[in-house]
């Protein structure tokens, strides 16, 4: 009889035993897979990373001749709400403010941005991209700069711009500008390597519609750019941009300066970032305007 009672209790301790691993496992099958669901969750629609995220990456050595990846530029102020980063808007001009010719004075005038010296209410603005107008260059990288990726082949660099699912295509095949070239939103752009790791682009022919920057400086049709992509080492680039437009300017000046564009992983997601235009006019209608009316009778 004991041995018979020792015998039963041994079976059930075993069938215990054995019902605790199997729903162990279960339990850690589970948390797996609903781990490697969030995982997988996580890499769709990535936000701009926290500059400190870059900071802590160990850099390796600068490919040579390569620019391509994909590239953040929120981290070190690609916004420039109050104008390219090189030249912000000095509303009381305490600073430097850009050299203007005075036909350039005077189509800033006309302009009626949302910041900086001709700032105006929200139903007020005239800014094309309120509008859902194509932002064009050089303000694809002078506003809501966040993040690109570039590629490149044998003939062409191509970069892709967040905002607004906008590209350009910079070739390489040693073709020149065209000297009377009819007006682009994102203009013609040639580019060529000085030196193993600086890329530089030249781009005319811009459509004069479009704004410099976000507080409505104005370019004419002469407007020449100039990038300088300086591969720093395997994490970082150095954006530097000059403008030429002798018509609006007395003298060439620098948008941005050294402007850091930190590499982001081979999987990273952005958020999709498209212009609606009738999302536009449903902002238009329910806030710019009253917002303007209201300014207007104060």
């Amino acid at each position: 009889m004991l041995k018979s009672l020792v015998i039963s209790t041994t079976t059930v301790i075993a069938m215990l035993a054995c019902s605790f691993n199997i729903g162990a496992q279960t339990a850690t099958a589970q948390t797996s897979q609903k781990s490697e669901q969030q995982q997988s969750e996580d890499k769709w629609n990535q936000a701009s990373p926290d500059k400190k995220a870059f900071l802590s990456e160990k850099a390796g050595p600068a490919p040579v001749r390569d620019l391509s990846g994909i590239w953040d530029a929120m981290a070190e102020g690609g916004v420039q709400a109050k104008g390219a980063r090189g030249f912000p808007d000095d509303v009381k001009h305490v600073g430097m403010d850009v050299p203007y010719s005075p036909a350039g004075k005077a189509a800033r005038m006309l302009n009626k941005p949302s910041e900086g010296e001709q700032q105006v209410p929200a139903g007020d603005m005239n800014d094309p991209i309120d509008r859902c107008e194509p932002q064009g260059f050089p303000r694809m990288e002078l506003y809501d700069f966040r993040e690109a990726e570039i590629f490149q082949s044998k003939d062409q660099v191509v970069m892709l711009d967040e905002l607004d699912a906008n590209y350009r295509i910079i070739w390489t095949d040693g073709r020149l500008l065209p000297k009377d070239p009819e007006p682009r939103w994102f203009g013609y752009s040639v580019g060529k390597w000085v030196d193993d790791y600086t890329f530089v682009v030249n781009t005319v022919g811009m459509d004069s519609k479009t704004w410099i920057d976000h507080v409505g400086r104005p370019h004419s049709d002469a407007l020449e750019v100039e990038e300088r992509f300086h591969r720093v080492d395997s994490n970082t680039i150095e954006l530097t941009m000059t403008l030429n437009d002798p018509k609006y300017y007395t003298k060439p000046w620098v948008a941005l300066n050294k402007f850091v564009l930190h590499r982001l992983p081979r999987d990273f997601d952005w958020i999709e970032y498209i212009c609606s235009p009738a999302e536009a006019e449903q902002y238009r209608q329910k806030i710019g305007k009253p917002a303007a009316d209201l300014a207007d009778r104060k």
